[in-house]
């Protein structure tokens, strides 16, 4: 058995690991005592939940109204969260779904507004560019979304057609200019320009059920997992043509790239993280106890986050390229964030 990270119970070689880049215990707990949070989406709570890390202990809870709140994303202060209100368990779960953002603030770890989007509905992907502009995709429409100051919009400013069927997950350039969506449906991956409604989407074809996706460090790669195919594939974003293709272990789920152009993909259906160098090589598997769902990285600290279907984080310590260990959440965690102590 794994060992468990509870409210009871500290894994010391977490904490070392989570604090390490810190140097001194002083400012390893922040000028307010507190380590980092993990900040995390727990669909059957309906509830966005406050986590800290050295501890394991949830520290706070903000409850949304609706049916399985999903995405979120945080604006670059740790201000605010915006939370996306899909409205059905899964891709496969048919229904209408949600038709609203949540804004929380998460300095008072309150629902402090509600961003109307109807009739767009079952949002899903959420994203911020480096100016703290907000896109969201709706699933039933086919459209993205574009907020220019979420913190206080009551409606979208800008709808664009995604020019796919499904879109499910997209990754986002830096300067919010171009949105890369991955179409389930179609099995198209479409880049569209948010602020130049004008031009056309551009769609490839990278291979059945397109979902997790992410983009390297330069922008210039556009890396896939294709579900139904068990293959990964490299996009060239310019040309939006495939460069290179690699077989996975089959149903990856998620994409992570990390700073350095490595790859994180979470294997649904074998229950395990695949490490791959720049190179697209696998270079070592992480069994996992429960089948991941969503990823997330430490920003300063070799750790990467799974989240379960059994209800648990599993906490991955990438150069020991192993789990350190678990920590239990509410119902259905999934999306995850850290905000530095």
């Amino acid at each position: 058995m794994l060992p468990a990270i509870d409210r009871r119970t500290c894994l010391s070689g977490l904490a070392a690991l989570v604090l390490a880049p810190v140097a001194g215990p002083a400012r390893a707990q922040g000028a307010a005592g507190r380590s980092d949070t993990l900040l995390v989406m727990e669909k059957g709570e309906h509830a966005l939940s406050f986590y800290e890390l050295a501890s394991g202990r949830r520290t706070g809870r903000v409850d949304l109204p609706g049916e399985y709140p999903h995405e979120f994303a945080v604006d670059r202060a740790g201000a605010r969260a915006y939370v996306g209100l899909y409205g059905a368990k899964s891709s496969t779960t048919p229904g209408p779904g949600g038709d609203a953002v949540y804004v929380v603030d998460l300095q008072a770890r309150v629902l402090a507004r509600t961003i109307a989007c109807a009739p767009f509905r079952r949002l899903h992907g959420v994203r911020l560019d480096a100016r703290d502009r907000l896109f969201v995709l709706s699933e039933d429409r086919d459209v993205l979304l574009g907020f220019d100051a979420p913190e206080r919009a009551e409606r979208p400013d800008r709808a664009v057609a995604t020019g796919g069927i499904k879109g499910h997950l997209f990754s986002l350039s830096r300067d919010g200019e171009s949105a890369y969506v991955a179409n389930i449906l179609s099995n198209t991956v479409s880049r569209v320009r948010p602020f130049a409604p004008a031009e056309a989407p551009r769609v490839a074809a990278t291979g059945l059920w397109p979902e997790g996706n992410a983009l390297s460090p330069d922008e210039a790669t556009l890396y896939v997992a294709n579900r139904r195919s068990a293959t990964l594939t490299a996009l060239a974003t310019e040309a939006m043509t495939v460069t290179r293709t690699v077989p996975t272990r089959g149903d990856v789920v998620r994409v992570d790239c990390g700073p350095e152009g490595d790859l994180i993909l979470a294997n649904y259906a074998e229950k395990s993280l695949s490490l791959f160098d720049p190179a697209l090589k696998e270079v070592a598997v992480v069994p996992l106890q429960g089948a991941p769902v969503a990823l997330a990285r430490h920003p300063s600290s070799p750790l990467a986050f799974a989240a379960l279907e059994d209800d648990r984080i599993a906490v991955v310590d990438l150069e020991g390229r192993r789990v350190q260990g678990t920590l239990a959440t509410g119902r259905e965690p999934d999306v995850m964030v850290v905000l530095p102590g």
